[in-house]
């Protein structure tokens, strides 16, 4: 198939040849000017291949980065869900021993003032003129 294109091309430079020389340039003139629209459209086509080859790899490298940063994201959120639930039973331990201290202090100071000799038992502090309103 190209050779027979090719043959009719020299056939039609031939047919313009034999009328005359300035015909011929200006055929000749048109085919170079053909060749290079031909060239410069398959560069383009060539120079767009590369660059979508190039927007497809950059794409893949940010969605590559996203997903990464999206883990270390998860993982940094654990980790301070962890930081936060040591810190709460932190917290509740220091609670539980200062209620601790707190109980043992009071019931050192109830036995303490239970084992005096002057302790009469309980006494109320509600005074007597409201116990009656009860």
């Amino acid at each position: 198939m190209d050779k027979s294109i090719v043959n009719e091309v020299v056939s039609a430079l031939e047919a313009v040849k034999s009328y005359g020389q300035p015909g011929f340039w200006i055929l000749l003139s048109i085919l170079i000017v053909l060749v290079l629209v031909i060239a410069a459209v398959m560069y383009q086509r060539i120079v767009i291949e590369r660059f979508q080859t190039a927007s497809k790899a950059t794409q893949e490298n940010f969605e590559t980065i996203a997903a990464d940063l999206r883990k270390r994201a998860l993982e940094v959120k654990k980790q301070d869900e962890g930081l936060r639930k040591r810190e709460l039973e932190v917290k509740e331990r220091k609670e539980q021993q200062v209620l601790k201290r707190s109980q043992r202090a009071l019931k050192g100071s109830v036995s303490h003032i239970m084992l005096r000799p002057d302790f009469k038992g309980m006494t109320s502090v509600v005074p007597d003129s409201s116990k009656a309103d009860l």
